[in-house]
């Protein structure tokens, strides 16, 4: 008997992508076999963690580089060492920032993600600028004064925000740094390091166990070393605010292998994968009648059907779907069903319309 059929544990094939509430991404054997080989080994977590970023930070053509426990945690401890630097006393007091710049100017448009709580986590206050549309120069500006600590900023487009270089520019000049979040930016590789040395940026933070295929529970600094030095004197196995943040020795290494492996792919090569798997999923559809098929770049396919006509909205199919065996999670959106390729193989593509054709029998008959 299987260790997931005895604690209960339902597995799906993902056609959402590598969502931290997904369970991420599948590992690769590589990545497998150095998180099984820094198991059974004692370390000096301090000397593993800067072993391990130093040599991260040298793949990713960054300054330096610091393993958290997800893209969030390393925001929070960033922005601690923003407020309280390597300063004992006021470290200690977190997240109390008495005495201490506390103030993060944050976008409207990137209210209520992830981030802005990763933030608000480490005790500071987001001043927010702009609207749902983005910022203009004169909101940063006027946003900045003497409680400012950093300015931080998602890395996903909007029509009215600044570029990374002007909030860089904006942020150095006031004498504070901009921080980005990326995590999930990667795919390309080129993103690991674009925004630290040739936008500006003093740190972004990047997910572990999406693009990268690393262990779920991991996440990168990457930037200036003194960011870094910050985020190692504020975590683990320090007593301060980011103690609760572990990273165990399996996930530092296999996090290491995966960046490894991720730097030597070929990125063509890769892209030509997924849309190769686009278009078995798409070719498996069109023989299905009565459904709209839509191909939607290179790792997304879409169907659709008319939901009163067969009396099934595209929420109630996706919930049959994970209901059924094999279980299988897709998107439902307003306009059809997505499927998306990036956590898929090709032994899951005749699986997932198998069980596509299964709920619509099921519903006809």
């Amino acid at each position: 008997m299987g260790v997931l059929t005895e604690i209960g544990a339902r597995p799906f094939i993902n056609g959402r992508g590598p969502m931290t509430r997904f369970g991420g991404a599948n590992l690769p054997p590589e990545v497998v076999a150095a998180m099984a080989q820094a198991a059974n080994h004692g370390f000096m977590m301090s000397d593993l963690q800067a072993s391990v970023g130093k040599a991260i930070a040298h793949l990713t053509r960054n300054e330096a580089a610091y393993v958290s426990c997800g893209a969030a945690s390393g925001i929070t401890l960033t922005i601690a060492a923003c407020m309280a630097g390597t300063d004992e006393s006021k470290a200690n007091l977190l997240p109390c920032t008495n005495g201490m710049p506390n103030e993060i100017v944050f976008h409207s448009c990137d209210q209520g993600t992830e981030c802005d709580v990763a933030i608000r986590c480490s005790g500071a206050k987001t001043i927010l600028v702009g609207n749902g549309n983005g910022a203009t120069e004169r909101q940063v500006r006027e946003a900045l004064g003497p409680q400012t600590a950093a300015i931080v900023v998602l890395l996903w487009e909007q029509p009215g925000k600044l570029s990374i270089e002007r909030l860089a520019n904006l942020a150095h000049d006031h004498g504070v740094p901009l921080l980005v979040d990326a995590a999930g930016a990667v795919p390309p590789r080129e993103n690991l390091w674009h925004w630290t040395r040739k936008a500006g940026a003093d740190a972004i933070f990047v997910s572990g166990g999406k693009g990268i295929r690393g262990p779920q529970g991991t996440g990168l600094v990457l930037g200036s070393q003194a960011i870094v030095d910050g985020c190692a004197f504020h975590g683990v196995p320090n007593g301060r605010i980011g103690r609760g943040m572990k990273v165990g020795k399996e996930s530092m290494v296999g996090l290491y292998a995966a960046v490894k492996l991720f730097m030597s792919l070929d990125e063509a090569e890769e892209e030509r994968k997924r849309t190769e798997l686009a278009d078995q999923l798409l070719k498996g559809l069109e023989a299905i009648p009565e459904f709209v098929t839509i191909r939607l770049g290179t790792n997304r396919v879409s169907f659709s059907y008319d939901p009163v006509a067969r009396g099934l909205t595209y929420s109630e199919f996706c919930h049959r779907l994970l209901e059924g065996d094999p279980a299988v999670l897709l998107s439902d959106r307003s306009d059809g069903v997505h499927i998306f390729t990036e956590t898929l193989e090709t032994k899951d593509i005749e699986p997932i319309l198998s069980r596509v054709r299964e709920v619509l029998n099921d519903r006809e008959s």
